[in-house]
């Protein structure tokens, strides 16, 4: 008797999944592809040459003047200094808060969670005229406070929304345990609950760190100088009187904007799977 192969052919439907995928691989990829490509190709390429067309070589002066002679190395500086001042708050704050909220009884509780989930209905464009109205009165516009101010205020719920529906079902004897032990509530959180998290902390860090990063409403509604613009913004500085675009330099700047983000999230979906998987599924 001949002996069974233990590989099994693909099916058809097996081959229509892969077919799919890959066709959902180009789509996503493309774009990137297309915009690297394009920032090493010269003005007259663009006038002359097709569209989709690939650079002649590695023209390497729009990387130069964007990163030597612009103002684009401002906007980045920028643009990091608002991340890290949206997510260590929001992180911070939105973690204590859920903890509070799943772990200590008070009254309250349930209608505070509900308070603070109530801001996932809101649309950021409702805000912005009250905002704006109220920022000026205190000074706040042309100003970082007037940028970082409303993104805490807009990730807070979600980031509340995902830290309770982990901590809800963090082990109450593991932490009945730590006060027996004599632990405050703060040194129990930083020590035993932060530790566990981890990967809840870093999904949240990546969701509202890419959000934060291409966040473009309310920096060019509360900002006006160039000195406080953010990398998104930066992307005008190209576009010419009556719409001429540079755009080997536009591209070169968008390429430039993307990479962080694609590096975020490559080295921490692992992480952003597990956070979702803990997160949302369980809740």
């Amino acid at each position: 008797m001949e002996k069974k192969s233990g590989l099994k052919r693909p099916g058809w439907m097996d081959l229509l999944v892969y077919a799919i995928a890959a066709v959902v691989l180009v789509i996503m990829v493309y774009p990137f592809f297309y915009t690297v490509m394009s920032a090493f190709k010269t003005p007259l390429e663009f006038e002359q040459k097709p569209q989709y067309s690939l650079p002649s070589g590695l023209y390497l002066e729009n990387i130069k003047y964007v990163l030597i002679e612009s103002s684009i190395p401002r906007y980045f500086l920028n643009s990091i200094i608002i991340l890290v001042c949206v997510l260590v708050p929001t992180l911070l704050f939105g973690s204590m808060a859920a903890f509070a909220i799943c772990k200590i009884q008070f009254r309250g509780q349930k209608k505070l969670l509900s308070y603070f989930l109530t801001g996932l209905m809101i649309p950021l464009q409702v805000c912005l005229l009250p905002l704006y109205l109220t920022f000026s009165k205190l000074g706040w516009t042309d100003s970082f406070a007037g940028v970082i101010l409303p993104q805490i205020a807009f990730r807070f719920p979600y980031t509340i929304y995902l830290f309770t529906n982990f901590f809800r079902f963090l082990p109450d004897d593991v932490l009945e345990s730590c006060i027996l032990d004599g632990c405050s509530p703060m040194k129990m959180f930083v020590n035993i609950v932060v530790p566990m998290s981890k990967n809840v902390f870093l999904t949240l860090a990546t969701m509202n760190g890419i959000f934060c990063w291409n966040e473009f409403l309310f920096a060019y509604t509360f900002t006006s100088s160039k000195k406080l613009q953010t990398i998104t913004l930066g992307l005008r500085d190209f576009v010419g009187m009556y719409g001429a675009t540079d755009w080997g330099r536009t591209f070169t700047t968008i390429a430039l904007t993307i990479i962080p983000t694609l590096f975020l999230y490559f080295f921490l979906s692992k992480y952003m799977l597990a956070g979702m998987t803990d997160g949302a599924v369980k809740g």
